[in-house]
């Protein structure tokens, strides 16, 4: 039994989803193109990425400007490829899949049930289509290549946390940084980084994929191939599947986004993470049962990196698309629509906004230093965290607080 490890604040579906597309199947579908008169983004998106594109694609749909995203989840540095070079999106084995309007009654596709926590429905793209944005989840540098174009850039998005889970019915609480590069670091069981020493229990995403790329990086494996067993479909939620359920649970862990974990808790546990020279191990979160990233926002909790978005621009550094530069806007908190708000989203999809980080990196596993956000929205992240509170004043307009900082979106904030 491994010792449990010091900690400051913070211990406190059955089966493998792998479907076969066949051409038959996808024939049955609808043509994307033909959902309705709205403009259409198509996105190509990390699947930790995924539960942000259907709740703002959700509002657009529904939005007094409209607009509709068909979206296909592809690990991020196969999707940069695609924007970079660029690729066409393609029907194959990979699902494409559009989010419903639910108040328009004359459109196709339209489903007035249909909430962002459903399973989007089908449509095929016809030859040519071109991907408008790519959104995903790690840096691109930790790509084995990384493409060049200068019609395209990125832009800084919220911030994606990941880590370690075990099965419940595990005993352990926590992981250092040099138990996971035996573990993960050796095949077989040479690592000895006990209980972990049974590779086909340790599973993991592929190489291409943001999860793997940071947790790699967190753990001194930057650029070297997991010692683990990726499932067939290469998706988080086999991860998640293969650890809630094995029969040996001691020996089993698996690496997650956090925001998928944060909707898996009943079925999964996540260690707490202690880094390379830090003294304590900490979770992403102030406590095990909290969900406000305190420790990811203020530097202690490592694994986590900042979401690329990824377009063709003009010469004025915008998205060639309007709609698309108005996607970007919105997640960024750039830009706030009467009935959309993109940093409420991107909160509740269990991203942290910039604005709400105190530190920032320049690479996966690099040095933290400190961040200060033009436009800080800390105390507003905090207020709408799931579960979390601030202790921050609220205030009205745009203006100094008489208490001190400058009033942004209700809250007194630092400055």
């Amino acid at each position: 039994m491994r010792r449990a490890l010091p900690t400051l604040g913070l211990l406190a579906v059955a089966g493998c989803l792998t479907t076969t597309f066949a051409s038959t199947a996808l024939a049955a579908n609808p043509l994307c193109s033909a959902l309705g008169s709205q403009p259409i983004v198509y996105v190509e998106n990390g699947d930790t990425q995924e539960t942000l594109v259907k709740r703002i694609g959700a509002k657009l749909a529904n939005s007094a400007q409209p607009v509709r995203i068909v979206y296909k989840n592809k690990r991020t540095c196969d999707l940069a490829v695609d924007i970079y070079t660029p690729n066409a999106m393609a029907n194959d084995a990979i699902p494409i899949r559009y989010i419903p309007t639910t108040n328009d009654t004359g459109a196709v596709g339209n489903d007035p049930t249909w909430m962002p926590l459903s399973v989007a429905p089908l449509c095929d793209v016809g030859a040519g289509t071109v991907i408008g944005l790519g959104i995903g989840a790690t840096f691109l540098s930790s790509c084995a290549t990384v493409p060049t174009n200068a019609e395209v850039k990125q832009f800084t998005g919220p911030i994606q946390s990941y880590g370690f889970i075990v099965p419940n019915q595990s005993s352990q609480i926590a992981l250092t940084a040099q138990e996971g590069y035996f573990a993960y670091g050796f095949a077989g069981a040479t690592g000895q980084a006990m209980p972990w020493i049974d590779q086909a229990l340790r599973y993991s995403r592929g190489p291409t994929a943001s999860t793997a790329l940071t947790c790699a990086a967190a753990i001194g494996l930057t650029r070297k191939p997991l010692k683990s067993t990726v499932p067939v479909g290469n998706t988080s939620t086999e991860v998640l599947n293969f650890v809630a359920t094995s029969g040996t649970p001691e020996a089993t862990i698996g690496l997650m986004g956090t925001e998928v974990y944060d909707g898996a808790r009943n079925q999964v546990k996540l260690l707490a993470f202690k880094g390379f020279g830090q003294r304590f191990a900490y979770y992403p979160d102030a406590s095990a049962t909290s969900f406000d990233k305190k420790n990811v926002r203020d530097g202690h909790y490592l694994p986590w990196a900042p979401t690329p978005y990824i377009t063709k621009v003009d010469g004025t550094g915008k998205a060639t698309d309007p709609n698309v530069q108005r996607i970007i806007d919105l997640v960024l908190g750039a830009r706030t629509d009467a009935d959309v708000n993109g940093i409420d989203q991107v909160i509740a999809s269990g991203l942290v906004p910039e604005c709400a980080m105190g530190v920032t990196r320049a690479f996966d596993g690099g040095n933290l230093s400190l961040y200060a956000a033009p436009e800080p929205c800390a105390c507003y992240f905090e207020a709408k965290a799931p579960q979390s509170t601030t202790r921050c004043a609220t205030c009205t307009g745009t203006g100094p607080c008489a208490g001190g900082g400058m009033c942004r979106r209700g809250y007194c904030e630092v400055r």
